[in-house]
């Protein structure tokens, strides 16, 4: 790259949205070119091309784009009417024209009212002006998205203002220009027409209209006063003590005031009834997590200071988030009525059940309870009856975490409700339907103690930074000189020999280590690459993270923390999560794929089987690269079946605009295939075994 485009990416500002990229009129490697140019300057780029008239139509059944380069020079599209097309599907996209000769095609740029044209091959202008257009794209979204947050305030207001049980008003010059049904009813009108255009004097009761006088006459200079007490009339004539409250407002742009008026005479039964409302889920009709939390507290204390056995159930929907997504708002609205119905039945009336989360819900069971009595019941019962929408069955998935005060002890109420989590954890990973922590609970945690040889050395290592990585080139198949590495970890033993991860990764999970490792390893693989790139390499790391690192709440914060630290940005990196890690704790990786790609982190999906279903994660997840399933590898060269399956999936992935990766690389033989199947990238001890330090040339 030239050194005025190296110029240009030092100072251009880092983009946090994606750029959808659209290339018209160039050849898939000059599109590349232009692609992998903003990459490098920091831009995270989806790339989608057209060269004919036929892959533009194509592309437009589901166009999304921010930035279209429009090759002038080009004589197989006719790009004024494609950029009217594209502009009615993305209206605010931003055109930029690519010619030899750009001053030629000025006329070209005005009529089609393009953003900009450049020279095609000058690559420093590419990058400041879509860097400059894609800042304009966020503004312009920004900008929408606050008009329309403002419209909707707007609504919800005139809607709170119409609904609202206290009387409201607005007065213009001591006239009344609008009134809420509450204040039309409360001085006994029949409309809101009777009162337009009224004198607000006329509503003040006469032996109080001196003390109103003053008041009225600083409304009129500052649309504002102190709260007044004072004594109004009715239209039946009846007097009326009210307190009334002032505030500066408009109405179509004309200075008001507007009023605000409480009867003293409020009914205090209405104000108990409200504070009572504030304990319960207003979707369910059940008590709210808070109010559970509260009654927890109390009996646990309670139960502290006596013999008394407490126990908690702990309900979890487990593919309630799906019933959105594959049903419908209204489906998932009728579950929750149904669950809560059952709820109410089958427990008893001592019990205390709320809506804890989305989909959870919880019991606290009163010492004559038998809580795994009581779960049977609901398992049973919930199971028998029929969830549908319509017709149409709804399949549930039910886990239920049980937990006592006793056994093992809990410190506290905030203890009872994590052996309870961790009760229905287990039951959602073993497919078991009650868990409890007492009996199973003590079991898992024998189980989890692994081997203690293993997890001590995993401690040391830990404490005593004992881990090292490794590196192994994922390449390209297609000329592509991007440099990517996938990173592995390693362990040193007691003798300094390294420990492969089958040794010891699967003691690290039994004992809740994991987490801690993929925090080792994230944290040192940003350093790493920040040190490549600060010495002028272009590398690019593709880390694993564990299904721990997924359910780890806290871990987007912390690698936010370490690109800071380490000077790196999120789009050098890519996280790798395999695919039945990512089924298991779907909800939680929504969540922190979302946050990643606001860091303009890469996705990637591991061990990606030959289903359908996986294709439908990868589109949920919105996934940048796909890393083939490992065993299909050693299958290649003689099974035609699984040729043809890695060629259908390969074409479908690549129509979600998604990059493929076959792993575990051992053969020359494997290249042809795949190269002709049009697989991306390849990884495997064939191209190199990982290695320490990354002395890779990545050309083939």
């Amino acid at each position: 790259m030239s050194s005025n485009a190296e110029r240009i990416i030092q100072i251009v500002t880092p983009l946090s949205d994606i750029v959808e990229l659209l290339v018209l009129g160039c050849s898939i490697d000059d599109a590349n070119i232009y692609s992998q140019t903003l990459r490098n300057s920091g831009m995270a780029v989806h790339l989608s091309t057209a060269y004919t008239p036929d892959e533009l139509d194509t592309l437009m059944q589901s166009l999304d784009a921010d930035v279209v380069l429009v090759n002038t020079d080009a004589e197989e599209i006719d790009f004024t009417t494609a950029i009217r097309q594209i502009r009615e599907i993305s209206p605010l996209a931003s055109f930029i024209l690519l010619s030899d000769n750009p001053e030629e095609e000025l006329f070209f740029a005005a009529e089609t009212r393009a953003q900009d044209i450049i020279e095609r091959n000058d690559h420093a202008h590419l990058i400041y002006v879509v860097n400059r257009e894609q800042q304009n794209m966020i503004t312009k979204k920004k900008l929408l998205a606050v008009t329309q947050e403002l419209k909707e305030t707007k609504q919800r207001y005139e809607t709170l203002t119409e609904t609202a049980r206290d009387a409201i008003a607005y007065i213009h010059q001591g006239m009344h220009v609008y009134a809420n049904p509450a204040y039309v009813s409360l001085f006994g009108f029949s409309s809101a027409d009777e009162l337009e255009g009224l004198p607000f004097m006329d509503l003040i009761a006469s032996d109080d209209r001196l003390k109103f006088k003053p008041v009225l006459h600083k409304l009129d200079e500052e649309h504002t006063a102190e709260q007044l007490d004072i004594s109004c009339v009715t239209n039946e004539g009846k007097n009326l003590s009210v307190t009334m409250d002032f505030a500066p407002s408009t109405i179509d742009g004309e200075d008001c005031t507007q009023v605000i008026i409480r009867s003293q005479t409020s009914d205090m039964d209405i104000e108990n009834r409200l504070a009572e409302l504030a304990n319960y889920d207003t979707d369910t009709g059940l008590y709210n997590r808070k109010y559970f939390n509260e009654n927890l507290e109390k009996h646990f204390a309670e139960a502290s200071g006596s013999d008394q056995r407490l126990s908690m159930i702990l309900l979890n929907v487990s593919n309630f988030p799906d019933i959105k997504t594959d049903f419908s708002l209204e489906a998932s609205e009728t579950v929750l009525k149904d669950v809560t119905r059952i709820l109410n039945e089958t427990t008893y009336d001592t019990d205390l059940v709320a809506r804890f989360g989305e989909h959870e819900f919880a019991i606290l069971c009163t010492p004559g309870t038998d809580a795994e009595s009581l779960a049977s019941r609901l398992e049973h019962a919930l199971r028998e009856h029929n969830f549908a929408e319509g017709e149409t069955d709804i399949p549930l998935k039910f886990v239920f975490g049980i937990s006592h005060s006793d056994a093992p002890p809990a410190k506290s109420a905030t203890d009872l409700i994590s052996h309870a989590v961790k009760a229905w954890k287990q039951a959602l990973a073993s497919g078991t339907g009650i868990v409890s922590f007492d009996k199973d609970g003590q079991q898992i945690t024998d189980q989890n103690r692994g081997n203690e040889n293993v997890v001590q050395q995993i401690d040391q290592a830990l404490a005593n930074d004992r881990f090292h990585l490794v590196f192994q080139p994922v390449v390209s198949l297609h000329g592509n000189s991007r440099e990517d590495y996938a990173v592995f970890v390693r362990m040193l033993d007691d003798q300094d020999q390294p420990l492969l991860p089958e040794q010891f990764i699967d003691d690290a999970i039994r004992s809740e280590r994991m987490a801690e490792i993929d925090r080792w390893v994230i944290r040192n693989a940003i350093r790493e690459v920040a040190s490549h790139r600060a010495d002028g390499h272009k590398l690019n790391f593709m880390i694993t993270l564990s299904a721990a690192g997924i359910e780890d709440d806290s871990l987007l914060l912390w690698i936010c923390d370490c690109l800071r630290e380490f000077k790196a940005k999120g789009a050098w990196l890519a996280f790798a999560v395999a695919h039945n890690d990512v089924i298991a704790h779907l909800e939680k990786m929504e969540q922190l794929a979302e946050g990643l790609r606001k860091i303009n982190c890469r996705i990637t999906l591991t061990h990606f089987p030959f289903e359908q279903e996986a294709v439908n994660v990868v589109r949920h997840l919105n996934s940048d690269m796909v890393c083939f399933t490992p065993e299909i590898s050693g299958r290649l060269s003689q099974d035609k079946e699984q040729q043809q399956l890695l060629q259908d999936y390969n074409d479908q992935l690549h129509k979600e605009k998604v990059k493929t990766i076959v792993t575990h690389i051992e053969e020359a033989a494997q290249l042809t295939l795949l190269w002709n199947v049009g697989v991306d990238f390849i990884q495997g001890n064939f191209i190199q075994t990982p290695v320490d330090t990354i002395i890779y040339d990545a050309e083939l």
